[in-house]
């Protein structure tokens, strides 16, 4: 016979099985307490994310009665010299890794000039909205240089729109899908919230 009483034995689970309480930011405060002090590393991962993501959903746009935005292929023509030419494996292969290091570096542009010059609170949604903007930055150069001084060098109009209102609308609903993604991921929180032994390391 056990002589473990019932108060001593740890208490059961009010939900227990598969289905558990869906996180909130309390339960992020480990993940955002690192990114303060490793902001390098912590942008490089969400960078890495948000490219694959918004990479993803460009090539999908077709399916939401938008242009596909396949930007690998796009880097890669014009890294190969192809540019009107049929697109081949090597196309993608050589755009995907030019464009995959632009995400990731732009996101650790994001972190270190651009982030900590917004003048908003490090909360979930203030980094959202700091990630939002630059993902306009972004669009922004984008719709007004890139694409009709690079890829389609010729009057595209302001910001590309000779090209068709929904390749304008496209360039700027990919970046901001990047936006969301970085944002989220890329989450520090608020410096004055972290306790003196999580601080950013010297």
């Amino acid at each position: 016979m056990s002589t473990v009483s019932a108060e001593s034995r740890p208490a059961a689970p009010n939900n227990p099985g598969f289905i558990v309480r869906i996180p909130t930011d309390e339960s992020l405060p480990r993940w955002r307490a690192w990114l303060v002090g490793h902001p390098i590393g912590g942008s490089m991962l969400a960078g890495a994310v948000a490219t694959q993501f918004a990479t993803v959903f460009g090539i999908w746009f077709p399916g939401f009665g938008l242009p596909s935005l396949n930007w690998p292929v796009a880097n890669g023509e014009l890294i190969l010299g192809t540019v009107g030419s049929t697109p081949t494996a090597a196309t993608y292969f050589v755009g995907e890794l030019s464009h995959f290091a632009d995400g990731v570096f732009f996101a650790l542009l994001f972190a270190l000039l651009f982030h900590p010059l917004v003048p908003l609170r490090n909360t979930m949604l203030g980094n959202l909205v700091k990630a939002f903007l630059y993902g306009t930055v972004l669009a922004l150069i984008s719709a007004a240089w890139w694409v009709p001084a690079v890829y389609v060098p010729h009057h595209a109009g302001f910001l590309s729109t000779s090209l068709g209102w929904k390749l304008t609308f496209g360039i700027f609903l990919w970046h901001w899908i990047y936006g969301y993604f970085l944002g989220t991921v890329y989450c520090p929180a608020p410096r004055d919230t972290i306790p003196a032994a999580e601080g950013p390391a010297a």
